[in-house]
């Protein structure tokens, strides 16, 4: 979608990553996070794997990655990796929740890949914006849905390891964890300051 159309519509983005970070958040609280306390780990243990995989993002977030790139290529670079990382538990996250309840596998499938839509556009305008062609756009996109892919291909091959309830509870309060952060240090703040600065332009017209 954003490949094909040139100036896609700021608020627009803005507008579906909110969307996006309220359903991300309600599945890790209502679906993942529960999970995990099923699957045998008390609550303290949920709460520190949470609190890992949070802070991986965070710890992610703050790497430079390219200096001599301007920053809003290094922001491209960084909404890829990070998205890409993001996406190997992602990619994980249905198989995990499957094994400990269908339904709820089922849920975090539907939610994640409706997430995908929208976070490919997060990916691809990034990279437009940045000055990359539409073909490395496209690039950086697939190397995040590939990095989902890895995910679930890694749990399926290594399915009797992720067998034992609590391993699938450790897996799903890690991707609770990325998926909160994601929310909260990515998607969120830019959307907010994107819409502000949408408004602060109509008035001023």
């Amino acid at each position: 979608m954003i490949a094909l159309k040139k100036n896609p519509s700021e608020r627009f983005i803005a507008i579906t990553l909110l969307l996006v970070a309220g359903a991300m958040l309600t599945v890790s609280a209502l679906q993942l996070i529960p999970s995990a306390l099923d699957s045998g780990l008390d609550v303290m243990q949920v709460l520190l794997v949470t609190g890992l995989g949070f802070a991986l993002v965070v710890a992610l977030s703050s790497v430079k990655f390219d200096k001599d790139s301007s920053r809003v290529k290094s922001t491209a670079l960084l909404t890829t990796i990070a998205l890409s990382l993001h996406n190997l538990p992602e990619g994980a996250a249905p198989i995990g929740a499957t094994l400990v309840d269908i339904q709820t596998g089922l849920t975090t499938s539907l939610v994640l890949a409706l997430h995908n839509i929208p976070e490919g556009i997060a990916i691809s305008a990034t990279a437009l914006h940045a000055g990359y062609g539409r073909k490395i756009a496209l690039l950086f996109t697939l190397a995040a849905t590939l990095a989902e892919m890895l995910g679930a291909c890694a749990v399926y091959a290594s399915a009797s390891l992720i067998l034992a309830d609590r391993a699938t509870g450790i897996l799903l309060s890690g991707v609770a964890g990325i998926m909160i952060a994601i929310c909260a240090k990515e998607l969120i703040p830019l959307s907010v300051k994107t819409l502000l600065t949408s408004r602060k332009r109509r008035i001023k017209r």
